[in-house]
């Protein structure tokens, strides 16, 4: 009998992350980022006040929702690939997380732009494929961040 344990988790979490990023894959129409009218309002406010400086980080969601989506996606993904990578039975997966997640998530963002050229009125980008590639080492990032941190104060 097989014991579950942290990395089946992950996997499975993992798993069906991807099957939910399918999904929005293979609508036709996806579902559009919520309306950022009144982010549109906050923004003008700002630049009125000499304030525009406020927005530069946020920039990316307010200019280009759609790309910032796809970054946003891939990021979750990635946190949840790295803990299944990491938590591998497999010593030589486990002592790279960052390079074996960020390899599983960008062939995992190839197929899914291959698979939007057979979804009517969808195709793939190499833009999106940037946007999630992004969302992935950010992921990764964030991740060394974490522990890099928690090493300090732990020591």
């Amino acid at each position: 009998m097989v014991k579950l344990n942290r990395y089946h988790l992950f996997v499975a979490l993992a798993c069906a992350y991807a099957v939910s990023i399918f999904y929005l894959s293979s609508l036709s129409a996806p579902p559009s980022p919520p309306s950022l009218g009144f982010l549109f309002g906050v923004v003008h406010f700002l630049e009125d006040l000499g304030l525009e400086f406020l927005i530069y980080p946020f920039y990316l969601a307010y200019r280009y929702p759609d790309k910032f989506a796809h970054l946003m996606l891939y990021l979750g993904f990635g946190l949840l690939l790295n803990r299944a990578v990491s938590n591998s039975q497999n010593s030589i997966v486990s002592k790279y997380p960052v390079f074996f997640s960020l390899s599983i998530g960008t062939l995992y963002a190839i197929t899914d732009e291959v698979h939007q050229a057979f979804v009517p009125y969808r195709t793939p980008s190499s833009i999106d494929l940037l946007a999630d590639f992004f969302g992935l080492l950010i992921a990764q990032l964030l991740i060394l961040v974490y522990f890099g941190i928690k090493k300090f104060l732990c020591d």
